[in-house]
């Protein structure tokens, strides 16, 4: 009976050219209403050009203010001890050092920094930004565990931290696909790089916060020279290129969003990294979190539950919800009765007896006036009472 009734009720919605939804619960005994939305239909042809995102998986999904934008400029922390000395060197170590080696130093001066050439770099970046937030946040769940003791807000900061950075790198791809040298070395500097950043976690965490800090710092910088070249018309290609449909989602962009919006807002995002690993810096291991940075101003905690896709898509799931209502009760009067479901079923060529049609009504009958209201459709199919 629940098979036959599922399908009547999938029938149903498919005549008003609806695409799935995520899985409604049973209503009157079907296994589940398979509803198909317009707002999916017109993403799915979006889909053919680059990727789509599902914000439900995410605990990261950032909102900037034009004004916070703005805001946005390289600054540097002078370091004072000899912890802040030796992380900044070591930043502009591996700074100078990468630099040479990828041939952006020779390019910067030369004026040959190309569209590729910076996707590129952003790319091999981004890869090493991701394993520093993930490290901390890991070492520090670890040590909660061992000691059975509370964190006090650090381990949620760091793994959004860590899921941002992996966004950013996400993002990237969706505009050029690294070959297969290129990961390679991917492969070899993270694998380097995630073996000295453990060890020194374990050892040292403030030298590592300080480290990332600085590191962070150098991200800014980079990502304003990419967006004055585009804005000084050096990147022809990126001052016309229409952001990706995932960096569009992540961001809450319009769809008018251009490549240069994506790039200012991963630069808002590395400078929150950066001012947060300097303010963890500062902190002792034990002391709490009491900074009011991204996650507490709400750029990054629980944002699924308010990002603007998530809402259309629960606006498309409400009008398919009310079509569906709509498509049962026959007689047009405001309520699903058993002649309703009869007629229903007899259209589809699907018999029921009048007792099986006679229990659905009475389970769904939530008043118990013999029959349901769309409140009651509503209710049912939301919370699955029925089985």
């Amino acid at each position: 009976m629940r098979t036959a009734l599922s399908s009547v009720l999938r029938r149903q919605v498919i005549k008003h050219g609806q695409k799935s939804l995520p899985t409604y619960p049973r209503f009157l005994g079907a296994t589940s209403v398979l509803c198909r939305s317009k707002s999916d239909v017109s993403s799915n042809l979006e889909k053919n050009d680059d990727a789509s995102l599902d914000l439900n998986h995410l605990i990261t999904a950032n909102r900037w203010s034009s004004e916070e934008l703005k805001a946005i400029t390289p600054t540097h922390r002078q370091p004072e001890d000899w912890v802040d000395w030796a992380s900044y060197m070591t930043v502009r170590g591996m700074r100078s050092g990468f630099d040479l080696f990828s041939g952006y130093k020779f390019r910067t001066v030369l004026g040959t920094m190309h569209e590729r050439d910076w996707i590129r770099r952003v790319i091999f970046l981004e890869t090493v930004a991701g394993v520093p937030g993930m490290v901390a946040g890991m070492v520090r769940h670890l040590h909660s565990l061992r000691l059975m003791r509370r964190d006090h807000g650090w381990i949620h900061s760091l793994l959004a931290e860590a899921e941002n950075e992996r966004m950013h790198l996400l993002i990237a791809l969706n505009l050029r696909r690294p070959g297969p040298v290129f990961r390679a070395a991917v492969i070899a500097g993270q694998g380097v790089f995630l073996t000295w950043y453990s060890l020194m976690y374990l050892i040292c965490p403030r030298y590592c916060h300080r480290f990332v800090g600085y590191l962070e710092e150098e991200a800014v910088i980079t990502y304003s020279k990419l967006i004055a070249a585009i804005d000084a018309g050096q990147l022809p290609m990126f001052s016309n290129m229409k952001a990706p449909l995932f960096a569009r989602q992540y961001y809450n962009l319009p769809k008018e969003a251009m490549v240069r919006d994506v790039f200012e807002q991963i630069r808002a995002d590395e400078a929150c990294h950066r001012d947060t690993n300097h303010f963890f810096s500062d902190l002792k291991p034990d002391q709490p979190n009491t900074k009011v940075d991204h996650l507490r101003k709400g750029h990054f905690q629980n944002q699924n539950v308010h990002s603007g896709v998530l809402k259309l898509q629960r606006e498309a799931q409400s009008k398919v919800l009310h079509e569906t209502f709509q498509s049962l009760d026959h007689d047009h009067d405001g309520f699903i009765s058993t002649d309703d479901l009869r007629w229903a079923f007899q259209q589809h060529d699907t018999p029921f007896s009048e007792e099986d049609l006679n229990e659905m009504v009475r389970k769904a009958d939530r008043n118990g006036d013999g029959k349901i209201d769309y409140q009651e459709f509503a209710k049912v199919m939301k919370e699955g009472d029925f089985h």
